[in-house]
């Protein structure tokens, strides 16, 4: 049903916007920047990490940037990084697939709803791709940015920070705890005998997200004075974020669906899996490379990366068997997160460009073969498991 796949996306970017009304995402950042204001040389893998790490909590690139810039781009500058430099790492970071770890992310919501697998195991077997995809776009943009490094030194200011209270802290820890819960609750594990019970196919991503929502809210709350006004613009914005996603990523869904119902018309679909489901070789060469073709163009990861699944899995799934249609599903996600973060139009690459005041083509030659190199990782990585 189409619940599988409005929920979870709807839910999570509520959550999302929870956050960013209560401040918990920049807590979360300013948390884990803090190791890397006196270890310089560690600032692009570890810009990178804390871009990764925040867009698994916070699924929209775009605002996985907005928090993290503010922080990060004026320490990298401080460092002696270039403003290029600073914007590569925050993009790279926030755009190379963090969100697929997430459970209500829509490219792993629609390999679930194309195959029928469990969520928790779609995302145990994303890790190992999405990780080397992760390291070696990190490494190549790390021996990049520093060879453009100059030899500027922070100062006593640009290294001081204030420390974080324990209220700050517990609330640094909140972005992140829906897939925590997620994954711990996942029925396999047994962790929670009573949860699975009640939810034999595991708990519903929906059901965590406003949970944790409204734990949010309790934790936030710093006046009980204020307790009515605090609630009611923390409720008005999980229904905004829910609309918000409705509007522009269940539309793209919608769209894409259409798109795809005319090319099944035209017989295009059957062919394509057919063709991928004789060859598995193949299957994994193309998989990423069609992804990433149509989000390099489009600026969208979203769309390319559902329009596949929906597409071609079920058809590799009855012919192939589930897990590779899984395992292509999670190439051709990897691959359009790939090309969303090298294209020229991609809403997280021209915001980043605004707010660190760098050329938009300058970025996407800074960032191309570093996201060329993960593409080629992530073929091989394909050709290897299967």
């Amino acid at each position: 049903g189409r619940g599988v796949v409005i929920g979870p996306i709807c839910s999570a970017m509520g959550y999302v916007f929870v956050l960013k009304a209560t401040g918990a995402d920049r807590d979360m950042v300013r948390l884990l920047t803090r190791p890397l204001r006196k270890v310089r040389w560690l600032l692009v893998p570890g810009g990178i990490l804390i871009g990764f790490l925040t867009n698994m909590a916070i699924t929209s690139q775009t605002a996985a940037a907005a928090a993290v810039g503010p922080i990060l781009i004026p320490l990298m500058i401080a460092a002696g990084y270039s403003p290029l430099g600073a914007a590569a790492t925050r993009l790279v970071g926030c755009s190379v697939g963090g969100n697929l770890f997430n459970p209500g992310e829509p490219d792993i919501v629609a390999i679930r709803a194309a195959v029928g697998a469990d969520i928790g195991g779609i995302i145990g077997m994303t890790i190992l791709p999405n990780l080397l995809s992760l390291g070696v776009s990190t490494a190549v943009l790390t021996w990049m940015a520093n060879r453009q490094r100059s030899a500027a030194v922070l100062t006593d200011a640009d290294v001081a920070d204030t420390p974080m209270t324990r209220r700050e802290l517990l609330r640094a820890m909140l972005p992140p705890l829906p897939v925590l819960l997620l994954l711990l609750m996942q029925p396999g594990l047994g962790l929670f005998p009573f949860i699975t019970s009640v939810y034999p196919q595991g708990v519903h991503v929906s059901a965590v997200m406003v949970v944790c929502a409204g734990l949010v809210m309790l934790v936030t709350l710093a006046e009980p004075r204020e307790a009515v006004r605090h609630l009611t613009r923390c409720t008005e914005e999980f229904f905004g974020g829910m609309g918000y996603a409705f509007a522009k990523v269940i539309s793209l869904i919608i769209a894409a669906a259409c798109f795809l119902a005319g090319l099944d018309a035209l017989g295009a679909i059957k062919r394509l899996t057919s063709f991928l489901s004789y060859d598995t070789t193949v299957a994994a060469i193309v998989s990423p490379i069609i992804t990433w073709g149509l989000a390099v163009v489009s600026g969208s990861g979203t769309a390319p990366s559902v329009g596949f699944s929906q597409a071609v899995l079920p058809g590799i799934a009855q012919s192939s068997g589930i897990g590779l249609a899984v395992t292509l599903g999670i190439l051709g996600a990897i691959g359009a997160s790939v090309g969303r973060t090298m294209s020229p139009v991609s809403a997280v690459l021209l915001f980043t460009s605004t707010l660190a005041e760098v050329d938009a083509k300058e970025l996407v030659k800074l960032v191309m073969i570093p996201m060329v190199s993960a593409l080629l990782a992530t073929i091989v990585y394909g050709l290897v498991v299967s």
